[in-house]
């Protein structure tokens, strides 16, 4: 904020991308269907289910996930692996860790999109994910849209910004965000430590933005922002103003 003015978290060139990827959804989805996307939230409402850490988490988020974002859950079939090296080609999820705090030194792949040479299309889905209902729920919506983009052939070539901004657009923005940084700290008796990690292709800057634009198109009240962690939701917030104050609107259908 400079001298009072609102700014949003993006670059100019981030703002232009991302509401121009929204007019292109409005076209693709229909004229009605970013005012008719309901946010999904981490509540009973969504998910009457208890996980335990167990791949029938994985299986029902599947099912509840094509269930939001219309999809024949027939279609897919879903596997899980323990690390990322494949033989084939794949799209999917990478998160990368690092111990020192600087930039990111190795990573690993969290999810997996392919298509088979059967009808079905494949997801993978790594095991660790079972740990974290969050990630896990955030993981498959981006390869489930993966199969909205590439399986029912919007896009010929795989694009994993413009796939991380489909997961937002179908209402899993609250998932997204929240897992694209994760910071853990413990203590033990004699000693402490802290891991850092970063997951998925949009920084939290730009998810937050396109969040705020789906909600302020939408007109509607706000009652899911209170499931943002603390530094999402202030940048979220942050460009829910400059949104409401700026000029430059988005000319949506």
């Amino acid at each position: 904020m400079l001298f009072g003015k609102v700014k949003p978290t993006v670059t100019p060139e981030d703002r232009e991308w991302i509401e121009n990827a929204f007019l292109w959804f409005e076209n693709e989805y229909g004229s009605d269907f970013l005012k008719s996307v309901r946010i999904v939230e981490p509540t009973r409402a969504f998910f009457d289910y208890r996980f335990t850490q167990s791949k029938e988490d994985a299986f029902y988020t599947l099912e509840k996930a094509c269930e939001i974002m219309g999809i024949d859950s027939q279609l897919v079939e879903l596997y899980f692996f323990n690390d990322a090296p494949m033989d084939f080609q794949e799209e999917g999820v990478f998160a990368t860790y690092n111990p020192d705090g600087a930039e990111a030194k190795d990573g690993y792949t969290l999810g997996l999109y392919s298509e088979s040479e059967t009808e079905k299309f494949r997801i993978g889905v790594e095991q660790q994910l079972l740990q974290n209902p969050e990630s896990l729920i955030s993981t498959i919506a981006h390869e489930l849209s993966h199969f909205k983009l590439l399986g029912e052939n919007r896009i010929e070539e795989n694009d994993e910004e413009l796939t991380d901004l489909n997961v937002i657009v179908f209402g899993f923005g609250i998932f997204l965000s929240n897992s694209i940084f994760n910071f853990q700290q413990w203590q033990g008796t004699s000693f402490g430590g802290w891991q850092a990690n970063r997951s998925g292709y949009i920084p939290e800057q730009v998810a937050t933005y396109a969040m705020a634009l789906l909600q302020n198109y939408q007109g509607t009240e706000d009652t899911w922002s209170k499931y943002l962690k603390e530094s999402v939701r202030k940048m979220y917030n942050r460009n829910l103003r400059y949104l409401r104050k700026t000029k430059d609107e988005v000319k949506f259908k």
